[in-house]
């Protein structure tokens, strides 16, 4: 044809150089290995572009665990288009866990956690997610009326109590109330040992100069915990079901009563106690 040159058996346009034989072989092994590059990119599909929910920290029940992924039931409600997705569940990867003291999380069935909200093609999911701690306390029927004004809320996954979203997005605290006919109000609350203490405070009148607090202690951590002599422990155990538990009466003024929580809750906050079930006492 026209415009075409024929050199040593190779053909080739004008303003093209010939390619020696090894040229050839050394080009044809870089486009096979590009073409191997390109698979293996496709066969590794790109990490989903996340968004993050507005809003802060939500908290969850964690409902199910694989060892490496799982899925978080939400406590408070996640307002998205994609929230009803996987039957109102939000998914969890290890990765999105941070290590806790530098020691790698370990997740289970039947954590209470909080998390940040993200949404990708596949859903929602939770990022810096972290395991919250337990401060348990009673009080008397009547004070516990009037500190807990605000409404509550039922959910199948915590049951056999109610819950407030209005204390919790104030405080940073999820207030767990059991309906379990007892002689006062057992009160859980669950959040980060810094946060604790003043959630605590926050359910005690502040008109009262006094502070009267009755903390729980489970009866198999008593040899673990090494308390001051301020903070006294019951002989017996106050509370029988679904876990014998002691307790810590706390009575002074209330910058006394916020240090003697804060000094409750360092001393238990990496305490490990087993759950009988987690349906009823997380």
């Amino acid at each position: 044809q026209a415009g075409l040159s024929i050199l040593g058996g190779k053909v080739f346009r004008p303003g093209c150089r010939a390619m020696a034989p090894e040229e050839t072989t050394a080009d044809a092994d870089k486009e096979a290995a590009g073409k191997e590059a390109a698979k293996g990119d496709e066969a590794v599909p790109p990490e989903e572009q996340r968004t993050r929910v507005s809003g802060g920290r939500c908290s969850g029940l964690v409902v199910e665990w694989r060892g490496y992924m799982g899925w978080i039931q939400p406590l408070t409600q996640i307002k998205h288009i994609q929230a009803s997705k996987h039957r109102g569940r939000v998914y969890l990867n290890e990765k999105d866990v941070p290590q806790a003291g530098g020691k790698p999380v370990r997740m289970k069935e039947g954590k209470i956690v909080d998390f940040y909200v993200y949404a990708d093609s596949n859903g929602l999911g939770a990022e810096e997610c972290r395991v919250l701690s337990v401060l348990r306390l009673t009080l008397p029927h009547k004070e516990a009326k009037k500190a807990l004004k605000h409404s509550s809320q039922w959910s199948e996954y915590l049951s056999d109590s109610e819950h407030y979203p209005a204390f919790e997005s104030e405080h940073g605290v999820l207030l767990r109330k059991y309906a379990w006919k007892l002689p006062f109000a057992l009160l859980e609350l669950w959040g980060h040992p810094e946060d604790l203490p003043g959630a605590a405070m926050a359910l005690v009148e502040k008109g009262d100069e006094d502070c009267h607090l009755r903390l729980l202690l489970p009866e198999v951590e008593l040899s673990k915990v090494k308390l001051p002599e301020t903070l006294k422990v019951s002989g017996q155990a106050v509370l029988t079901s679904p876990m014998p538990c002691r307790s810590i009466t706390v009575q002074a003024g209330r910058q006394e009563c916020l240090e003697a929580v804060k000094t409750f809750v360092a001393a238990t906050a990496d305490l490990k106690t087993p759950s009988p079930k987690w349906e009823s006492w997380s």
